[in-house]
C-alpha cells in the first residue's frame, strides 16, 4: 500500500513535469531542429537526468514565447497606402513610390 502512495506522490508529478517538458521543447521557437532533437533525446533516453538539466538550463518563458509585434507587415503597409490613395491623401505617383519603397525593404 505504501508503494502506491509513494508512486502517486512522487511518480505522478515527475511524469507530469516530464510530459510538460517534452511539449515545451516541441513548441519552443528559439531552438533549431538539431537542438530540439538533442533535448528530446535527452528527455527520452535519460528521463530523470534530462528533465533535471532541462528544468535548470531552460530560459524563462518570456525569452522564447512569441511577443506581439507592433510593426506592420508589407501587406498591411500596401493596404494602408491604397486606403490613403482612395481618400485622396496620395496621388497615383506618390502611391507607386510608396509601394516600391515597401517592396524594396521587405
Amino acid at each position: 500500500m505504501s508503494g502506491i502512495i509513494v508512486l502517486l506522490v512522487v511518480g505522478a508529478p515527475l511524469l507530469a513535469l516530464w510530459a510538460y517538458a517534452l511539449g515545451e521543447v516541441i513548441r519552443r521557437t528559439d531552438l533549431t531542429g538539431a537542438r530540439k532533437l538533442a533535448w528530446l533525446l535527452a528527455l527520452i533516453l535519460v528521463p530523470v537526468l534530462g528533465l533535471a538539466v532541462y528544468v535548470v538550463a531552460r530560459p524563462t518563458r518570456a525569452l522564447y514565447t512569441e511577443q506581439p509585434t507592433t510593426e506592420f507587415s508589407a501587406a498591411e503597409h500596401i493596404v494602408r497606402a491604397a486606403e490613403r490613395r482612395q481618400r485622396g491623401e496620395l496621388t497615383d505617383d506618390e502611391y507607386l513610390v510608396e509601394i516600391t519603397t515597401i517592396a524594396t525593404f521587405t
